[in-house]
């Protein structure tokens, strides 16, 4: 680099001094001549780095003026004051306009560095920013490690004792030539560590690297603060899931407990005077509320085993007329209102969780009639489509209020009215259905039936599918 501005040095000089003995024989005068020597000494400091280069042509265009042009020609002295004055103050400006050039230049350097270096930590805080998640935070800076430096690099995090490379990458610790800590606002997440065939890094790419691991750490510090804030939050969601479960029961199982408690209480003191029909209906009405609180509890069982990941769905080749069937046989209440059952003629047999999806189909059916009185109808329909089997719940009654259609299928959501029964849901059976329906591979919805109340119908995949679930 300095070898080509020394060059230009000797260039631009020797072709002002040619150029000026030719102005000189033109008739210019010897003042405006040495005012071209000062262009060729601003040209010189333009085309150069440093403030040698600048001082170096100022000497040298007063001696070459000295010579060719400063009575007696063709000497280095000087007999006449007036240019021993010129000579002077030639000199002295040209340092000082040579000295403001490079000045101006530096300047000039350290805003445009100023400035690649601001979009430098713009462009990694960027491609930082736009990831989520540990591995993928490390990944992206070990990528701009890479783009930037040209090295490998390995990101070790504290928290879970992970160790993040790129693929291609092989340790060999020999070759590592920088070890940076990876901050966070309080503690030290981690550490970035720089690997490299070659010497150590020049100033620039040490800045580099240290900044992107500033960045590393500011967006893993906003990570583990969004996780810590997203975990409290859930833990105050089950805390409150918790007390409305707690509330619900309460107040749920003393409605058919009370039932239950009074019929048999006057079975037992009236048993020698009541006729048999009596009898059968107390323990009609009894068996009815044990069938609610069987259901209740069973879903209950079933929310806590979704809650902690442990729902287990053991599918086998189930035939669904059965498993409707005994669905049906299970819900009371449905041969005291209009009430039919829609099948296909052909028999259809697909993998399933049987006991699930029956428990699934007495939701869906209790749900119906819960919320419609007891002359609004029912139908139960099940069709078979390209690659699914479709199970459809409709009902005469007034419908999804819409207030409750984006959330219905979240738990411990109810209408918070009692139904034709009596009793209010604990809202965990359209949850449920929606937990156990999607583990088999399907979906749920819920709309308006052509009955004029509410229809929720789901899916549940075919044995084509199943096959290839399998695979």
């Amino acid at each position: 680099m300095e070898g080509r501005s020394y060059l230009r040095l000797l260039l631009i000089m020797m072709a002002t001094a040619v150029s000026s003995i030719a102005l000189n024989r033109l008739g210019i005068d010897k003042e405006n001549i040495l005012m071209f020597f000062m262009v060729g000494v601003l040209l010189v400091t333009a085309l150069t780095r440093g403030y040698r280069f600048g001082i170096i042509a100022s000497f040298i265009s007063v001696m070459a003026f000295n010579y060719f042009f400063a009575e007696p020609l063709h000497t280095f002295v000087i007999n006449n004051t007036n240019d021993i004055a010129l000579i002077f103050f030639f000199l002295t400006a040209s340092v000082i306009s040579s000295s403001l050039t490079v000045r101006f230049q530096r300047q000039l350097l350290i805003s445009q560095k100023n400035e690649r270096t601001a979009k430098l930590l713009y462009e990694v805080l960027q491609r930082l920013l736009n990831v989520t998640g540990e591995a993928n935070i490390a990944q992206q800076g070990i990528r701009c490690i890479k783009e930037y430096t040209g090295c490998d690099s390995v990101v070790e995090l504290n928290e879970s004792s992970q160790i993040y490379k790129s693929d291609s990458f092989i340790f060999d610790e020999g070759l590592k030539i920088m070890e940076i800590p990876i901050m966070g606002l309080a503690r030290k997440l981690g550490t970035l560590k720089i690997y490299g065939s070659g010497p150590s890094l020049n100033i620039e790419k040490k800045w580099i690297a240290n900044a992107v691991a500033a960045q590393i750490g500011i967006v893993l510090d906003r990570e583990l603060i969004y996780n810590e804030r997203e975990n409290i939050k859930i833990a105050m969601e089950r805390e409150h899931l918790k007390s409305n479960l707690l509330r619900s029961i309460s107040h749920d199982l003393r409605t058919p407990l009370t039932g239950i408690t009074g019929a048999s209480s006057y079975i037992l003191q009236r048993s020698k005077s009541l006729d048999m029909k009596s009898i059968e209906h107390l323990a009609k009405d009894i068996n009815e509320q044990a069938v609610w609180l069987t259901t209740m509890v069973e879903n209950i069982l079933n929310m806590t085993r979704i809650e902690n990941g442990k729902l287990e769905v053991k599918k086998q080749i189930e035939v669904v007329e059965d498993i409707v069937n005994d669905a049906v046989s299970h819900v009371n209440g449905l041969s005291e209102r209009p009430f039919c059952i829609k099948m296909p003629k052909e028999l259809i047999a697909i993998p399933m969780d049987g006991k699930m999806i029956a428990q699934v189909l007495i939701n869906l059916l209790d749900n119906a009639i819960t919320h419609t009185s007891k002359d609004a109808p029912v139908e139960l329909s099940v069709f078979q489509r390209d690659g699914y089997v479709e199970f459809n719940v409709a009902d005469g009654g007034k419908g999804i209020d819409p207030a409750m259609a984006n959330k219905i299928f979240d738990a411990f959501v109810t209408s918070g009215k009692c139904g034709s029964d009596g009793k209010r849901g604990i809202g965990l059976g359209l949850a449920i259905c929606k937990a156990i329906v999607e583990s088999h591979g399907g979906s749920i919805w819920a709309g308006k039936s052509s009955l004029g109340g509410a229809l929720f119908a789901f899916t549940l995949p075919c044995m084509k599918d199943y096959s290839n679930q399998a695979k």
